[in-house]
């Protein structure tokens, strides 16, 4: 009889033990499917350097009483306004367009808009994102084959508003932090770099862009 008791027992144990995992796998995959795989950095500089970090370093300068500056003779000149607009990626799924301008005295504005999917049933709807930033000629850029003092780096910060639906549960919520733009101006005028939104400066996505900054007056922020 106590035998049975105690076989009772260890499957009851068992069960509770199988449903627990059961609990724990479901709200892994909700919370995936909620806030979306977490992107790392390319391994090198901006895997210990994220946008966050970046701009409160220049804005301490700032504050210091140290101004945007000028480029180097080595590095691409502003003499004129130029506009950039480009697609973002995340890997090949295009995700939304970014269009920012360089004014001749170092400051960019811009912003991102559009709409995209990165999975089968998760759209997304960028509600709104406005981005003011930028030059920083005194960043340099660096990898395996030594400095590059000819490139021109760029930052950018603002806020943004992604409105999410999940056309399997009917789900829609909006989603809401911070956003970067960074990258950096080579000699000819073309541009790369990347856009990363966070809601808490750990987990974020990234989206990667190329193109090149043309004389462009036909938009404005």
């Amino acid at each position: 009889m106590f035998g049975n008791i105690i076989e009772r027992k260890r499957g009851g144990y068992i069960l509770l033990l199988g449903l627990l995992i059961v609990v724990i796998v479901g709200i892994i995959i909700y919370y995936t499917r909620l806030h979306g795989p977490v992107y790392e950095f390319d391994k090198g500089k901006s895997d210990i350097n994220p946008p966050w970090r970046q701009w409160h370093k220049m804005n301490v300068r700032f504050e210091k009483g140290e101004t945007i500056g000028k480029p180097s003779a080595e590095q691409p000149q502003l003499d004129k306004t130029l506009y950039v607009s480009v697609n973002c990626f995340n890997e090949d799924k295009k995700c939304g367009t970014v269009q920012f301008f360089f004014e001749p005295d170092g400051n960019i504005k811009g912003g991102w808009s559009g709409m995209f999917y990165l999975s089968k049933d998760v759209h997304f709807q960028v509600m709104a994102c406005e981005l003011k930033g930028n030059i920083d000629p005194k960043e340099i850029f660096s990898d395996e084959k030594g400095p590059d003092f000819s490139r021109l780096f760029f930052l950018t910060k603002g806020y943004f508003s992604i409105l999410e639906t999940n056309n399997e549960n009917g789900r829609v919520r909006n989603i809401m932090g911070e956003a970067y733009l960074r990258g950096w101006m080579n000699t000819d005028y073309s541009v790369e770099g990347d856009l990363v939104i966070t809601s808490d400066a750990k987990n974020f996505y990234r989206y990667t862009w190329k193109g090149r900054a043309e004389e462009d007056m036909s938009l404005s922020f």
